[in-house]
C-alpha cells in the first residue's frame, strides 16, 4: 500500500557519508546513520562493501561510531563513542580499531579534545583538535561581596570577533591545532602553535602541508599555506606564502608539487569561483594548473536527506579529485598534472562524498530524485553498489518534477514545479514558492523531503535558481549590493511564469518559503508585495546592520555582500533591510528559528516578528531550543518533525 509522505517519514531513511576506499581498493568502508526516535537522535554505524563478493553488511552496532580509516587491509580505525569506563570532565575523542572479517571492536587509544579530522600516515596519526590560545574564564570561584563564601562565577570572556560558531557554540581563543601522535610511542606532539587556525591539510610521508589563518582580535577570510616536515627534530611549520587572498582545497599531486584551489577575490568578493593551481614546493613558486577553469567547487546542490560528511579533495596516481557544481547539479572531477579536466560522473543529480584508489573512485550520491546510495565509477562506467535505502521510499507517494526555462539577461534561469501525487491538471492547486539559501546553492533534481511532504499535503511547489545562485560562473552568482532587486524580480518572474505555463496553479492561494537567505527573501518578498496569503520565514536575515555586529560571519559577508559596513554606510545597510519595510507587510508570516543559530542569530528573526505584532499583521515564532542553524537538515527527530508540522499548518490555515 502507498502511504503519502509525512513530516516523519524522513526516520525511515537512511543517511550515507565517509566512503574509505582499503589501500588495495578490493573494499569500501561507509558510515550509515539513521534516526533513533526513542533516544532523539541518530545511530551512526559503520558498513562495508566488498568489490570481490559484491557484498554490503553492517560492520559495528554500537550506534556511535564514525569516521572510518583503513589501517591495512584486514583493520579499520574508528573514532565512537560507545561504552567507556573513564570518567572524565575534559573533551576527548576515543579511537578504536575492528577487523574486518568480524569480531569485537578493541580500543586503540584517548585523543585530548574533539578530534574533527584525521589521517593515518607512516604509522602515525595525524589530526585536528580545538585548542585554547588564551584564558577562558568561566566557572571561577568569586567572593559574594561581603562574605567569605565563595560560589562559582558563571560568565564569558569575549575578546575576539567571532567570539562563537554556529553548531560549535562559544569559541572565544580557541584555534584548530595540527597534532602528530605515534601509537607506538604514545607521544602526541602539537604541530601548530598560538594563533593559528588551521584549515584542510594533506599528507605525504613525512610531509604535511596545510592551508592556516592567523589571527588575533578579528578572523580573517584570507589564508596561507605552510609546510612540516616530521622528520625535523622538534618539527614547526613554514609559512610558504603571504596572501591576499583564500586558499580552498590542498593536496600532494606527487612528494614535491601540491595541487590547490585559490582566489584573490578581487573581481567578485568572498564568494569568488575559485581557480586551480600548482605548487612546487622545491622551487616554491605557484602556477595555475588551468586557466579556463570557471566552475565552482563544492557540492552546492540542496537538499535536506543528507547527514554526515565526508572528504572535501583526494589524491591519486598524480591526479587531484574533488567536486564542482555546475548548473543544478554536482560532478566527480580530476584533475592531473597537465590541468586536463576530467569528469568522472554524468549531469545528474548530487555527488555528497568520495574516495578514489586502486584504479577506482566510490561515491554517495543522489540519483534519479531518489535517496543517498554507494556507486562506483570505474573504467568510465558508474554502477549502484549498495540498495541500503530502496525501501525507505517505495511505500510512499511522491510528486512529479515538470521544469521550465526563464530566458534573460543573465541566461537562462532553470525552474521546477512539483506538483501533488496523482494531481489532476483540471483542478487549480494552492502554490508554494520555495527560495534556497546561500545565496550562492543551487536547487536541483535531487529528493527533497520538504518539498516532497508539501506535495503531498496538495501544494504545488515552485523552485528556482534565480541570480545569485551558484552553478553558472561568478557573473550569475555576483548578487554584492544588490539583494532584494535582480534575485527578487527573477523569483516574481518564475510565479508569473508558472502561472502562465500551468494553469492548475491558483494565483489566489500563493505562499513562500525559505531559509537563510532563502528567509531573507521571504521577509523581503512579504515587504514588497502583497501577492503571497502566507509566508514562513526560517532561520531568516532581516537587518543586515544587527547581522554585522551579531554572528559568526557577519562582519565580513555583510561587509562584502552589501557592499557596506554600520557606519560608513548606514542607509545602503538598511535600505536592503526586510525590516526597512516591516510596516508595509500585509501578509501572514511564521517565524521559525533555532535558539543556538550563530549564523543567523534569533534576534533576526525576533525583530521582524515583532515589527509585524507591531503593525498588526497575523505572525507567530517557533523557536526551538538546542537547535542550530541547521535545524531541517540535521537537528534532532522530534525538532524536524514539529518545524515541518508547524509549516504545514500555516500554509493549510491560509491557503486552504
Amino acid at each position: 500500500m502507498v502511504d503519502k509522505v509525512r513530516p516523519s517519514s524522513f526516520t525511515q531513511f537512511r543517511f550515507i557519508s565517509n566512503p574509505t576506499l582499503s589501500e588495495t581498493g578490493d573494499k569500501v568502508a561507509f558510515i550509515v546513520k539513521s534516526a533513533n526516535e526513542e533516544g532523539d537522535g541518530y545511530d551512526s554505524n559503520i558498513w562495508l562493501h566488498s568489490f570481490q563478493s559484491a557484498e554490503t553488511r553492517q560492520l559495528t552496532r554500537s550506534g556511535k561510531d564514525e569516521s572510518p580509516l583503513w589501517l591495512n587491509r584486514e583493520e579499520i580505525l574508528f573514532i565512537s563513542s560507545r561504552e567507556d569506563d573513564e570518567e572524565t570532565d575534559e573533551e576527548r575523542t576515543v579511537l578504536y580499531s575492528i577487523r574486518v572479517d568480524g569480531g569485537e571492536a578493541r580500543k586503540e587509544f584517548t585523543l585530548k579534545g574533539n578530534v574533527s579530522e584525521f589521517a593515518w600516515s607512516d604509522g602515525k596519526l595525524i589530526f585536528k583538535a580545538p585548542t585554547s590560545i588564551g584564558e577562558v574564564r568561566k566557572g571561577e570561584e568569586a567572593e559574594e561581596d561581603g562574605s567569605n563564601d565563595k560560589s562559582p562565577a558563571t560568565y564569558k570572556v569575549l575578546d575576539e570577533i567571532p567570539f562563537w560558531k554556529n553548531a560549535e557554540g562559544f569559541t572565544n581563543k580557541k584555534r584548530e591545532h595540527l597534532f602528530v601522535y605515534d601509537p607506538g610511542a604514545d607521544e602526541r606532539i602539537e604541530l601548530t602553535e598560538g594563533p593559528v587556525e588551521v584549515g584542510e591539510f594533506a599528507t605525504a610521508g613525512d610531509r604535511i602541508a596545510f592551508i592556516g589563518t592567523e589571527y588575533e582580535d578579528r578572523f580573517s577570510v584570507t589564508n596561507d599555506l605552510y609546510l612540516v616536515n616530521l622528520n625535523d627534530d622538534g618539527p614547526s611549520p613554514s609559512k610558504l606564502t603571504d596572501s591576499d587572498g583564500q586558499f580552498g582545497l590542498i593536496e600532494f599531486l606527487e612528494d614535491g608539487e601540491l595541487f590547490l584551489t585559490f582566489t584573490d577575490m578581487e573581481s567578485r568578493g568572498i564568494n569568488e569561483n575559485h581557480k586551480l593551481y600548482r605548487y612546487d614546493l622545491e622551487g616554491n613558486k605557484m602556477e595555475p594548473l588551468n586557466e579556463n577553469w570557471k566552475s565552482s567547487i563544492y557540492n552546492r546542490v540542496l537538499t535536506d536527506v543528507r547527514l554526515g560528511s565526508g572528504q572535501l579533495s583526494a589524491s591519486a596516481d598524480g591526479s587531484a579529485y574533488f567536486v564542482t557544481t555546475e548548473d543544478n547539479h554536482s560532478r566527480l572531477v580530476s584533475v592531473g598534472r597537465s590541468g586536463d579536466i576530467g569528469y568522472l560522473t554524468e549531469k545528474d543529480g548530487s555527488v555528497d562524498s568520495f574516495d578514489v584508489n586502486g584504479g577506482k573512485a566510490v561515491f554517495v550520491g543522489l540519483q534519479n530524485c531518489s535517496l543517498q546510495e554507494l556507486y562506483l565509477v570505474e573504467d568510465g562506467d558508474t554502477r549502484q553498489l549498495t540498495d541500503i535505502n530502496d525501501d525507505s521510499l517505495s511505500g510512499l507517494s511522491r510528486g512529479t518534477l515538470e521544469s521550465f526555462t526563464l530566458d534573460g539577461k543573465w541566461e537562462h534561469v532553470q525552474a521546477w514545479a512539483l506538483t501533488p501525487p496523482g494531481f489532476d491538471e483540471n483542478e487549480r492547486y494552492p502554490t508554494i514558492l520555495e527560495v534556497h539559501g546561500g545565496p550562492e546553492a543551487a536547487y536541483g533534481e535531487v529528493y527533497f523531503h520538504e518539498m516532497q511532504l508539501l506535495a503531498n499535503e496538495g501544494y504545488v511547489v515552485l523552485f528556482s535558481n534565480p541570480r545569485g545562485s551558484a552553478g553558472k560562473g561568478d557573473d550569475f552568482a555576483d548578487i554584492r549590493g544588490s539583494y532584494g532587486s535582480e534575485d527578487y524580480e527573477g523569483l516574481m518572474k518564475v510565479v508569473d511564469r508558472a502561472i502562465e505555463e500551468y494553469p492548475f496553479i491558483d494565483p489566489d492561494r500563493l505562499g513562500v518559503t525559505g531559509g537563510s537567505y532563502g528567509g531573507f527573501m521571504t521577509n523581503w518578498i512579504v515587504g514588497h508585495t502583497d501577492r503571497f496569503s502566507a509566508a514562513v520565514s526560517c532561520r531568516s536575515i532581516s537587518n543586515w546592520i544587527s547581522k554585522f555586529n551579531t554572528t559568526d560571519i557577519g562582519y565580513y559577508f555583510v561587509a562584502d555582500q552589501q557592499d557596506g559596513n554600520p557606519w560608513e554606510n548606514h542607509a545602503r545597510l538598511w535600505d536592503q533591510s526586510p525590516l526597512k519595510y516591516a510596516d508595509q507587510v500585509n501578509t501572514p508570516t511564521l517565524f521559525i528559528h533555532s535558539e543556538e543559530d550563530y549564523r543567523c542569530w534569533l534576534g533576526e528573526g525576533l525583530q521582524m516578528f515583532t515589527a509585524l505584532k507591531y503593525f498588526g499583521v497575523d505572525a507567530k515564532t517557533v523557536l526551538f531550543e538546542g537547535e542550530n542553524h541547521d535545524l531541517s537538515r540535521s537537528g534532532t527527530p522530534a525538532n524536524r518533525i514539529k518545524r515541518l508540522e508547524e509549516m504545514v499548518d500555516w500554509f493549510d490555515r491560509y491557503l486552504k
